[in-house]
């Protein structure tokens, strides 16, 4: 077991618990998109950063596991890992994260149909901006027929490979 601290809050976590898993347990919420706990950890949407004491640069919260250190190591000599979600540092790396996703997203939220069921909206105007500052045309990739079950709207998609882990290891459909 490992004692870790996030954001002030203590708490015990089993060796190997991943950082978002463990906010989780002490209803801390890290935005996150690619991440899901039935599937392989990729960390390529990047928005789950946090700051990890000891680290020289902020880290993903969904690929990040918490280990027992030795006694030489633990931070102010009592904790395996040191937390934080909600610093300047972050929210700025959460805003740009959110800047450059919605580059070429098309900022339609009022008529999408997932109004209200979308992550990367609800995420936008809790951590970040609604729109990017950069303006030029955005590219407007073929919706795809996956199957069935599955059609990819290019314009919606942010490429955080969630359809593509599924048809890989979930479904076996790829």
């Amino acid at each position: 077991m490992a004692l870790i601290k996030i954001d002030g809050q203590e708490l015990e976590v089993k060796n190997g618990t991943t950082i978002l898993d463990a906010a989780k347990e002490v209803n801390k919420e890290i935005p996150h998109y690619c991440y899901h706990p039935g599937m392989s950890i990729v960390a390529s949407c990047r928005m789950c950063m946090v700051k990890v004491e000891g680290m020289p640069k902020l880290t993903t919260a969904c690929s990040t596991r918490i280990g027992e250190m030795p006694p030489q190591r633990k931070v102010d000599g009592k904790y395996d890992m040191v937390v934080t979600t909600n610093s300047d540092e972050v929210k700025q790396a959460q805003e740009s994260v959110l800047e450059f996703l919605l580059l070429n997203h098309p900022v339609d939220c009022p008529e999408c149909d997932q109004a209200g069921e979308c992550f990367l909206q609800d995420y936008s105007f809790k951590y970040g901006k609604d729109r990017s500052r950069f303006e030029f045309e955005k590219r407007v990739p073929p919706r795809k027929d996956m199957g069935p079950n599955m059609l990819l709207i290019g314009t919606r998609c942010i490429l955080c490979s969630r359809c593509v882990r599924f048809t890989q290891e979930i479904s076996g459909t790829d």
